[in-house]
């Protein structure tokens, strides 16, 4: 007895088989051959889990969170306008209150400021954790009150992607990460459509030049809130 592939058989599932040949496998397949049988279930059994997974859509967020992170890490072939962050102000630079002493001091902490738009960001390490956390909030100074699109923030070192996570509707953040040189956040805007970048290096330098490498002993969990 002659017996059909599963290429054969995938064939005939899909609706593809000629007239003739059609008619000859289907009468192979009731005769009462098992193993062809068995295959033609497989087949059909593949060709419906795939037929679900066409007819089941992703969520719109979720398509829109995708499309922002591949154009946040092909800015060029996207099309996405870069906007770099300027550091305005960090917290390494206020004086040290009288009676604290320095490794008493909060996490390294700044503001950064780019059009319309200021993020705060913290920098936050346990003594001798290996695991630093980075906190942050994103505002659009023009309208402060307008509830933010929800979009991704990548933190970068080179091209490399080392945490992602994504901000609200209030534009706060926070990512877990291991403590890199030359730190850089990615921020999709969605309002105008940007690449918001943010480089943490003059912060962390600061930070190491006075022997502070981002750590805290009170913890926040909470991101931090710039000024409206």
């Amino acid at each position: 007895m002659k017996h059909f592939d599963i290429t054969e058989w995938s064939d005939f599932a899909r609706g593809v088989t000629d007239e003739a040949g059609r008619a000859a496998m289907n009468e192979h397949v009731t005769s009462g051959c098992v193993p062809c049988r068995d295959t033609l279930a497989l087949v059909n059994r593949v060709l419906e889990s795939a037929r679900a997974d066409v007819r089941s859509e992703p969520p719109e967020q979720v398509v829109r969170c995708a499309k922002a992170i591949s154009a946040l890490l092909t800015p060029r072939r996207s099309g996405l306008s870069r906007l770099v962050a300027r550091l305005v102000h960090d917290g390494l630079s206020d004086p040290i209150p009288a009676g604290l002493r320095g490794e008493d001091r909060v996490s390294p902490h700044g503001l950064y400021e780019a059009g319309p738009f200021c993020i705060a960001v913290r920098l936050e390490q346990e003594r001798g954790a290996s695991i630093a956390t980075l906190v942050g909030q994103l505002t659009n100074r023009e309208t402060p009150d307008r509830a933010m699109a929800e979009a991704p923030v990548l933190l970068m070192t080179g091209t490399d992607v080392i945490a992602h996570t994504i901000y609200n509707r209030f534009g706060e953040f926070q990512m877990d990460y291991p403590p890199s040189r030359n730190l850089r956040l990615c921020v999709a805007l969605d309002h105008p459509a940007k690449r918001l970048e943010v480089l943490l290096k003059p912060l962390t330098a600061k930070a190491s030049a006075r022997g502070m490498a981002p750590s805290g002993h009170e913890r926040r969990t909470r991101p931090i809130r710039s000024p409206k």
